[in-house]
């Protein structure tokens, strides 16, 4: 399948910091909640998995899950996905607290009988496609456990990942990670573009998701970026 295509040098990139104050002047300004975006960003990681594999349907899928926002865009694409008809497995790292995102997102897939092991468990080395929602952009390295041997878990599968937003244990800002971060062969960038992302090898093919953040929320950006929207709601980005 193809997507509508642009170059990296006629895009902005999106530091991590500015990201954090956009979600915040999103829910001070717009009312829009992070849970209301997190909806999206799993719906558009979901269809993007499902034109990949020109059909998700009969397919296995291994979602990877952590416990911050990044898990909770994951788990929403598990569910997508489930209801696509993949035979999903989801591995995660719970949250400690109950009334997180991640948290409430993996109670509602558990309900929906989608099987839940605790990370590395449930690596499905068989798997058709991986969906890696380990870390976002809110990563601090260096990583620690249990978070290496899951990377390391996903990486020796030799399964294609699709990374959402960054590929874990990647800095987005500056492209440089823990020593071995995900290897994906796609990323799906949530709102804009993140500069580590075009620095690095280990981000594959870049594709940039709307997920209905107002490109008011930024300062100069805000034209390019609705410039980028309206080209498509998924874009990848070329060299």
């Amino acid at each position: 399948m193809t997507w509508p295509a642009v170059a990296w040098n006629q895009v902005p990139t999106i530091s991590s910091s500015a990201l954090r104050e956009a979600d915040e002047q999103a829910r001070l300004r717009f009312e829009i909640e992070p849970i209301q975006l997190m909806e999206v960003a799993g719906w558009q990681v979901a269809r993007f998995v499902d034109r990949f594999v020109d059909g998700v349907r009969g397919q296995r899928v291994t979602v990877v899950a952590g416990s911050g926002n990044n898990g909770g865009d994951a788990l929403v694409a598990a569910r997508f996905l489930h209801q696509r008809g993949a035979h999903v497995r989801a591995s995660i790292v719970a949250s400690r607290d109950p009334n997180s995102l991640a948290a409430r997102h993996a109670v509602t897939i558990g309900r929906l009988g989608i099987p839940l092991l605790a990370a590395p468990e449930g690596i499905d080395r068989a798997a058709d496609i991986m969906v890696d929602g380990l870390f976002g952009i809110g990563i601090r390295l260096p990583l620690r456990d249990p978070a290496p041997g899951i990377i390391e878990a996903m990486n020796a599968s030799q399964v294609p990942i699709v990374g959402i937003d960054v590929p874990s244990g990647l800095d987005a800002d500056s492209g440089a990670g823990w020593e071995d971060a995900v290897r994906a062969a796609v990323t799906v960038t949530l709102v804009a573009p993140k500069a580590g992302l075009r620095a690095s090898t280990n981000a594959g093919r870049v594709f940039v998701a709307d997920i209905g953040m107002p490109v008011g929320v930024f300062s100069s950006e805000r034209e390019a970026l609705a410039g980028l929207y309206q080209i498509g709601d998924m874009v990848e980005l070329t060299n």
